[in-house]
């Protein structure tokens, strides 16, 4: 077992995808509150934030195309079962918002803009990271995570003139894969690697047009491969904390940090 836990620094250009976590996670902690530490499992309690600037997605069947921007802000809470000091097995659990503006061409070759923004909306996740190679510090990990979201629309404004949202709705929904290594210093340990993933967004049962489909529209991400990196922090007792950017694929930096119990 290596001295170290999250606490991850980066900066980068990437993001409508969900945060992917320091490959040494499930050994970084090796000291408890309450669980002895020979013992084969233990849980964590933690805190994600998540912020994406911009999430680099566009319209699914639509003429125009591209989203000119998509933002998310999400805060939530992370339940953690481990395995063995190998195995992370993981549910999330808290609160959403999204911002968005895009274009579309109507049957008059008219364009027109659209801008909206949403109230906060539960979500949910769950997920799993296991280390397949450990030695001298350095972890090779697979993980997964799905997510998922629904939002009430806050306020839309078509070419800046404000629409009625009364019965409008946005779905959300993403799942990923990733394959990363860290490599142990100290109390530090960086990490860096690749995901795919798979975001959608659906707007469906607004009262004015905002696509070519009228009052429904949907949103994938652009690029499903990315990189992300980061680096966690740890004394190996009780808390780790971590930080960690995403690029290529969006835009995104996440803040998170674990007590274990």
């Amino acid at each position: 077992m290596k001295w170290t836990v999250i606490s991850l620094l980066c900066f980068s250009s990437s993001l409508f995808a969900s945060p992917v976590g320091n490959a040494a996670a499930p050994e970084l902690i090796e000291q408890g509150f309450f669980v002895p530490d020979d013992w084969w499992g233990n849980v964590r309690l933690g805190y994600e934030g998540d912020f994406v600037s911009d999430g680099k997605m566009q319209q699914y069947g639509q003429g125009y195309g591209r989203v000119d921007s998509y933002e998310q802000q999400t805060n939530s809470g992370v339940v953690t079962g481990n395995i063995a000091d190998r195995v992370d097995l993981f549910c999330v659990l808290g609160s959403s918002r999204t911002n968005a503006d895009w274009r579309f061409v109507d049957s008059e070759n008219g364009v027109h803009r659209m801008e909206m923004e949403t109230n906060y909306g539960f979500l949910w996740g769950a997920g799993v990271r296991g280390i397949l190679y450990e030695e001298e510090g350095v972890c090779l990990t697979l993980g997964g995570r799905f997510e998922r979201s629904s939002f009430d629309p806050s306020w839309l404004t078509s070419d800046g003139v404000p629409k009625s949202v009364a019965s409008g709705r946005v779905d959300w929904s993403q799942w990923q894969i990733d394959l990363d290594f860290s490599y142990t210093i100290d109390i530090f340990a960086p990490y860096i690697g690749v995901k795919y993933s798979h975001a959608r967004t659906e707007l469906n049962s607004f009262s004015c047009p905002i696509s070519e489909k009228g009052s429904s529209n949907q949103f994938k991400n652009r690029l499903p491969v990315g990189i992300f990196l980061g680096c966690g922090l740890s004394s190996g007792k009780y808390f780790m904390l971590n930080l960690e950017g995403r690029l290529i694929d969006e835009e995104a930096v996440t803040v998170s940090g674990d007590i274990r119990f």
